[in-house]
């Protein structure tokens, strides 16, 4: 049965219906995200909305990635045909504006961003908590427009699992992949200790059989282990490492040399990491303090080019590999505390201080381009939340980073190379009103400030394609930091009753965006004839909508849950984001609008159990038309609506008493909607493309599990 209402928490296979009910509108879930530790959602300061593994299941999620446009605000979108680039875009902002947490530590760098949505499986994520609006008060310059919390699963119970999906993509692409995941605890519940493994193969698909891909070529191989042991009952100690090896390959269809190719886009990742951390409990469990350390490592060979089907440029363009090395490291002390006022009011304390430390060194010899930056940031956060927990409650809070940045940027052969050192020191203000209207209403109201420095992120670390040769992104020699202000209105109303359970959420938004970032292509080029775009400072930017969502459950038989935003993104003056000469004619494109933000987009998941072994789940993703520029046309297009329709059936079979194996058939993007207007051949502009990313794909999956 699918869960979509949130996170259900330690629920046994013998409650009563009432406890059900009463767990699926779970006004009483803990989450973690909003306060940097476990709170009740009723009573967290900011609206935290989660997706866990069953909603991954039900939308035959095999990656991170593609579980993420089921919550309000929340939208993935794919930004190369080559190499399958993906960011997700939180209350219409872009990627780089929303913090990604692995289990609550900013260990997703820059560099990550790239491609480490794909990368994370999904059968490794026990939940997702989201928050909309800015966070960067509590975790830093990244949270602008929200953070994701990508919580990993834990070990409760002795159990093993494992599964297999083979699927066919669009009727010619082979995927298939292999999950495994084993848990076991001590009889007194002090160790535990988690394994996964996870194994995904897929072929190159081309839509319009013009032997180009449209989805990477894709091998990985994922592992790792999670553990927790108490030392007594208040000490507790944790720990986690992983590993992730992925080879993707995109552009031309041969399995010829890269540079023996037309054009090719070849990343090989290792990835490797871990974290440490020790909890005590103190004062009846009103105290608690937390050390924390986690780091990860990221090696990546990669290939961007190719000899433009000219064989006698094969010899020149084994200049185009690259290394990129990045190191990422936190480590934190944080301490939180709750103490009874005069006034027989709580005041919840949670204070901090956190070390992150961000090195990248990207080297393409053959187009002349280096990036060495490091970002130190050391910051110090506190916040205050009065009666937690009461029909009125007040937060304040606030962080104070000290940030570095030392960089040393090269662009091309001709250029000199550029060497920064910025130091910052910024202080995020946020405050919150938190009102309990009744028993199953909350209201909250909630203003927040925000920082990026003028750094290199997520695009800036990948070269795309335009005209058969490289496109880099350059940082502007005089590019400033970004501020936000961001404001959040929302109510939030979950009412149950022993037969059903009936929640929504209304949340009005608005961010304000001062020295905005814009990358625009130029008429400038690399000494190879590469394509050059250049991020420079907008004059301001505000995205500004409302986030709705109703859900609704019927004991066990039916779920929904119905997602949409309808917002505005806008830049205060046009802006020009590409020029350039095409056909003798110069051409300037300038615009208002934030381009690749849809004006209305949402979601729907829906889950009905006819009978007790076999449920049916449909899913939706719906996308407005939106602005995007084809830079090889130097041309404007507003997409068309897209709506991207799944379903699935899945049957359990009790094999015996503690073994179960589910099967089921699955559907994705049902009506096969795709991009009409793809690009073709090695002279496209490997950025234009929108719309669903997985066309219709068929898969099934066994799932057997022992407990």
């Amino acid at each position: 049965m699918l869960t979509i209402l949130s996170l259900l928490i330690a629920v046994g296979s013998a409650v009563d219906t009432t406890q059900a009910a009463e767990d699926t509108v779970q006004v009483h879930d803990v989450v973690i995200t909003a306060s940097r530790l476990e709170q009740r959602r009723s009573e967290a300061p900011v609206l935290v909305t989660t997706t866990d593994q069953k909603v991954f299941q039900a939308v035959q999620a095999v990656s991170l990635s593609e579980g993420l446009s089921f919550q309000p605000g929340l939208r993935l979108e794919q930004n190369c045909q080559n190499c399958g680039f993906t960011q997700v875009r939180l209350n219409g902002l872009q990627g780089p504006y929303t913090q990604i947490l692995i289990d609550s530590r900013p260990v997703f760098s820059s560099l990550n961003g790239v491609y480490g949505l794909e990368q994370i499986p999904a059968s490794i994520v026990d939940r997702i908590e989201i928050t909309r609006g800015g966070g960067s008060a509590m975790y830093g310059a990244g949270a602008i427009a929200g953070t994701i919390n990508v919580i990993t699963r834990e070990p409760f119970q002795n159990m093993v699992e494992v599964s297999a999906m083979p699927a066919v993509i669009g009727g010619t692409a082979r995927d298939f992949v292999l999950n495994a995941h084993g848990a076991v605890v001590s009889a007194d519940y002090q160790q535990g200790l988690t394994l996964f493994g996870s194994f995904r193969d897929r072929d190159w698909y081309d839509r319009n059989a013009d032997g180009f891909s449209e989805l990477v070529q894709l091998r990985l191989g994922a592992g790792g282990f999670r553990g927790f042991h108490y030392f007594t009952p208040q000490d507790r100690l944790s720990i986690e490492g992983h590993v992730i090896s992925e080879f993707r390959r995109g552009g031309e269809m041969t399995n010829a040399l890269p540079e023996a190719s037309a054009i090719t886009e070849q990343l090989d990742h290792l990835i490797g990491g871990g974290a440490l951390t020790y909890e005590r409990s103190m004062n009846n469990d009103r105290s608690r303090l937390s050390a924390y350390a986690s780091a990860q490592v990221t090696q990546r060979d990669s290939y961007y080019g190719g000899n433009g089907g000219d064989p006698e440029q094969t010899e020149a363009a084994k200049a185009f590999y690259g290394t990129t090395q990045n190191t990422i490291a936190v480590t934190g002390l944080q301490f939180s505390d709750v103490s009874t006022m005069s006034t027989g009011r709580d005041l919840l304390a949670v204070t901090g201080v956190e070390l992150t430390y961000d090195d990248v060194n990207d080297s393409m010899p053959g187009y002349g381009r280096a990036i060495l930056q490091t970002t130190t940031d050391l910051g110090a956060y506190a916040q205050l939340q009065y009666a937690p927990g009461e029909p009125l409650s007040m937060t304040i809070g606030a962080r104070a980073d000290m940030l570095w940045i030392d960089g040393v940027y090269r662009y091309d052969l001709t250029m000199p190379t550029e060497g920064t050192e910025r130091r910052y020191f910024v202080v995020n203000p946020r405050a919150t009103l938190l009102a309990m209207l009744s028993e199953v209403t909350q209201l909250r109201l909630g203003y927040a400030m925000g920082f990026r420095g003028p750094q290199a992120f997520d695009e800036d670390f990948h070269i795309s394609t335009l005209q058969g040769a490289a496109r880099l992104v350059r940082l502007s020699g005089g590019l400033r930091p970004e501020r936000s202000h961001s404001v959040t209105l929302s109510m939030d109303i979950n009412d149950r009753t022993i037969s059903k359970a009936i929640g929504g959420t209304v949340e009005a938004f608005a961010t304000l965006l001062e020295n905005p970032f814009v990358i625009a292509l130029t008429p400038s080029t690399t000494p190879g004839g590469g394509a050059v775009a250049v991020k420079t400072n907008g004059d301001a930017a505000y995205v500004a909508g409302v986030n709705s969502e109703f859900r609704m459950a019927a004991l066990e038989s039916f779920e929904v849950q119905i997602g949409a935003t309808v917002q505005m993104a806008r830049y205060a003056t046009a802006q020009v984001v590409a020029q350039g000469e095409r056909d003798g004619i110069e051409r300037v494109i300038s615009t208002s609008n934030l381009l690749r933000t849809p004006s209305v987009y949402g979601s729907m998941i829906g889950s009905w159990t006819p009978w007790h072994d076999g449920s049916v789940d449909l899913s939706t993703v719906l996308t407005g038309p939106m602005d995007a520029v084809n830079e090889r046309t130097l041309t404007m297009h507003r997409t068309p609506w897209f709506v991207d329709l799944g379903v699935r059936y899945s049957h359990e079979l009790h094999v015996s008493e503690a073994v179960t194996l589910n099967l089921s058939l699955g559907v994705a993007n049902l009506l096969d909607v795709y991009q009409r207007d793809i690009e073709q051949g090695v002279n496209r502009d490997a950025a234009y493309i929108y719309g669903p990313f997985r066309p219709r794909t068929v898969s099934l999956t066994f799932h057997l599990a022992y407990r």
